[in-house]
């Protein structure tokens, strides 16, 4: 397998790059860290591209910016240029866990935290933590840009609400408020490095004193759908309560029954079901613990 002759462009603004997608239409593809878009096209999963549009050479994509009440990832921004991150350790611990989960580090230095989402991917590690962060997407056509919430962002497998010519510039994650605990959970068949078999991400926010009860919660699944979703119906039978192992377990019943799993060369359908029991109770129980630490 090898990959067709395609022509390479390399714009210096987003206009221009949206420019070129809208010229080429359907034979042409954003680049970014390409560890997912070059393999397709040397596998052929990918097929009719005719022109690469990378976005490496286009200013303000390659950073992580901080804001009053949020943080700001560019598209460029790579998996380990985010897990190295200060602010994000310290904000984010879940999103840490989540990225070292994926791939090998040589990998990481190359592949985008955009580009895990923007592909559409049912499976995509990082999409359920931004869901249950409330995280948000930028689409920008050069001109103008829109925002879009992650949960609502894709529609299906490499399915997405971004426009024929939009460009997903930034991901947008908000701080999160006092007493707030995420956790992202994981099952492959290998040690690490591999696709999730199923992976689910939990947050939860306390009320105050020692004692507290959930104020909000959201539970996120992925691999388990044709597309990353949120177990609604586990959320609202927790909040409003004081957290403990039952509890958990019965929220995690719940999220089962809103799985929608298939069975694949990494796992039957019921076995997925039983992974989305396991692992929304240990994302639960381990984000309490950082809730309360």
């Amino acid at each position: 397998m090898h990959i067709p002759d395609i022509r390479l462009h390399e714009p210096r603004t987003i206009a221009e790059a949206c420019q070129l997608l809208n010229k080429y239409c359907d034979v042409s593809k954003i680049l970014a860290g390409g560890t997912d878009l070059l393999v397709d096209l040397k596998q052929g999963r990918i097929t009719g591209i005719e022109h690469l549009i990378s976005i490496r050479n286009i200013e303000g994509l390659g950073s992580i910016e901080e804001t009053k009440d949020r943080i700001r990832v560019g598209a460029r921004v790579t998996l380990n240029q985010v897990s190295r991150d200060k602010i994000v350790q310290k904000l984010f611990p879940s999103l840490v866990d989540a990225l070292h989960s994926m791939a090998a580090y040589p990998v990481r230095n190359m592949a985008t935290v955009v580009g895990n989402i923007a592909g559409g991917v049912p499976s995509s590690d990082l999409t359920p933590f931004f869901i249950v962060s409330g995280g948000e997407a930028v689409l920008s056509t050069g001109e103008s840009e829109r925002s879009v919430k992650v949960e609502d962002y894709m529609l299906g497998p490499r399915e997405t609400v971004c426009g024929e010519y939009e460009i997903l510039t930034h991901l947008l994650i908000p701080k999160p408020p006092p007493r707030t605990g995420k956790s992202y959970q994981k099952f492959m068949l290998r040690g690490t490095n591999a696709l999730a078999v199923a992976g689910v991400a939990a947050r939860l926010t306390l009320t105050g004193g020692a004692k507290g009860k959930i104020l909000e919660s959201c539970i996120a699944m992925t691999a388990v759908a044709p597309r990353p979703l949120i177990a609604h119906e586990a959320c609202v039978f927790l909040e409003g309560k004081p957290p403990s192992q039952s509890m958990f377990k019965e929220a995690a019943k719940i999220a089962r029954a809103a799985a929608r799993p298939i069975t694949d060369i990494r796992g039957t359908e019921e076995y997925r079901y039983e992974l989305v029991e396991v692992l929304t109770v240990r994302a639960l129980e381990e984000a309490l613990a950082r809730a309360r630490g």
